[in-house]
């Protein structure tokens, strides 16, 4: 077991993984899954985060998704939508098989050919069985960064924060965003990112309600 925690930063690509069709169809859009629930035997439903696009050409995308049914909008944001989805297959769901293996999935966000993936490691040899199962799957699963969450090199993530989260709560402190009054706009932080308005606020979310679980929550 290891002394400290173990982050993996992983792609999962498969065109028959979750939206795998949709992510393709409309790349610029930015999908994170939420949560999933089961309704019964072997009936999963998935709830996204949807943002940074054209939400019109998206839905457009999953009505002809086969890996999805009955898409759903729960909240609409804006510039952000949380959709539930009811999932056709669980052929290639492989990560619900990482949390089976003891393994917390810290985040799932769409990604080139599928998913980018951010779990908690307890074990090396759960992220070793993890791959094999991928690989049994056809799931091609590629491990792009392992690091030790304390490791304090000022780019891990720490507090259950992935390295983009802390990237933008960094940056949105440096440029006053928690001032009161405020120095700097969702709109500013975006443009010092280089990223969209809808994903700087999506991200700043996610931060944050990371560091509350994992400081005044504890």
């Amino acid at each position: 077991m290891s002394a400290s925690r173990v982050i993996a930063e992983l792609t999962l690509a498969h065109p028959e993984l979750v939206l795998a069709p949709t992510i393709e169809a409309v790349p610029e859009v930015t999908a994170e899954l939420e949560y999933q629930t089961i309704a019964g035997p072997g009936e999963y439903y998935l709830f996204f985060e949807v943002y940074g696009g054209d939400f019109d050409r998206f839905d457009r995308a999953i009505a002809d998704d086969p890996t999805v049914s009955e898409p759903s909008i729960i909240i609409d944001g804006g510039d952000f939508r949380v959709y539930r989805m009811r999932l056709t297959s669980r052929e290639r769901l492989v990560l619900p098989r990482a949390a089976d293996l003891g393994m917390r999935v810290l985040r799932a966000e769409s990604a080139p050919g599928g998913w980018a993936a951010t779990l908690e490691v307890p074990d090396l040899d759960d992220l070793r069985a993890f791959r094999t199962y991928c690989r049994d799957e056809d799931v091609d699963v590629i491990v792009d960064r392992l690091y030790h969450a304390d490791e304090g090199d000022g780019d891990s993530g720490g507090y259950g924060l992935t390295p983009v989260q802390r990237e933008t709560l960094a940056t949105a402190y440096d440029a006053g965003y928690f001032n009161e009054p405020r120095d700097a706009s969702i709109a500013d932080l975006a443009d010092r990112l280089g990223v969209s308005s809808s994903a700087v606020s999506s991200r700043l979310r996610r931060g944050l309600r990371a560091l509350v679980e994992n400081t005044v929550r504890r």
